[in-house]
């Protein structure tokens, strides 16, 4: 039994019957082999800034791809792990002199999540400069598809249950400082709008079509609203931030007066976008 919640941005969770650390691409389908033949289970856990774990944890085997943290430069494409971080990763670009990711800037994520998610900001999303991905299918077979093979959407990269364990980005030549420029301006966007620094899991509903999920909880008067341990962020109405020892449950339960009164205020039904284990 293995605690989940130090793996997890916002600090919640209980144990994982099982879990596993690859250190390869083979050993990913490896373990997927093994989980379909056992009839176990399978959890995917990467950097753990868009999940919730339950209190009492899960009986499945969770695997961490952490440890998939290679990046690999072939001109202008840049191939990273899917345990490699997003602030890793645009570091790493902007010191070759190749420019693109720079609209990620401040994702708290992991490659393997961002592109399960599609995460994005204002500025553009994952899947902008995505080539190809290597996934591990449901067979436990390791495949190359490039991203005309998913239908990549606002919040969803269109994989399925697809395992991501590399993507390959398509980038382009500038000079380190033009794209360090660029980064510090979104960077310093994201800290000035959003709680940072404190315990969360990002965005906790999707943007409905033409609106703000954010605005429309502010004006919904769920700010500073809590449940336990759990507040909404004064910084960021669609930001949860744990003060200490929240719980699944209060995360869970705030979320649904949050919609509760996002409802009877604008008729309208907000989606998460944070992954709650159950």
């Amino acid at each position: 039994m293995v605690p989940l919640a130090p793996h997890t941005h916002i600090r919640i969770g209980g144990p994982a019957t099982f879990f596993v650390e690859p250190y390869s691409e083979r050993d990913v389908a490896t373990v997927v082999r093994a989980c379909r033949d056992l009839d176990l289970e399978l959890r995917i856990l990467g950097g753990g800034s868009n999940i919730i774990v339950p209190d009492k944890g899960v009986d499945a085997v969770v695997m961490h791809l952490n440890s998939l943290n290679r990046v690999v430069r072939d001109g202008d494409r840049l191939s990273a792990g899917a345990g490699v971080t997003l602030p890793s990763l645009l570091s790493g670009a902007r010191s070759l002199g190749l420019a693109g990711l720079e609209s990620l800037s401040g994702v708290p994520a992991v490659v393997g999540g961002a592109v399960k998610m599609n995460a994005g900001t204002r500025e553009g999303e994952t899947f902008d400069h995505l080539v190809s991905l290597t996934v591990v299918d449901r067979e436990g077979e390791i495949r190359v598809l490039g991203r005309e093979s998913f239908a990549a959407r606002y919040r969803d990269g269109g994989l399925g249950d697809m395992i991501v364990v590399h993507a390959t980005f398509e980038l382009r030549e500038d000079t380190p400082e033009a794209i360090f420029e660029r980064f510090e301006s979104y960077l310093r966007r994201r800290n000035a709008t959003q709680p940072v620094t404190q315990r969360s899991v990002g965005c906790v509903f999707k943007n409905p079509t033409g609106d703000s999920a954010g605005r429309m909880i502010e004006a919904s008067g769920c700010k500073l609203m809590r449940r336990g341990d759990i507040r909404v962020s004064a910084r960021h109405a669609n930001y949860f931030v744990n003060e200490g020892k929240g719980t699944y449950a209060d995360f869970l339960a705030l979320a649904d007066e949050v919609r509760s009164r996002v409802a009877d205020r604008f008729e309208a039904q907000l989606e998460m976008e944070v992954q709650a284990w159950d």
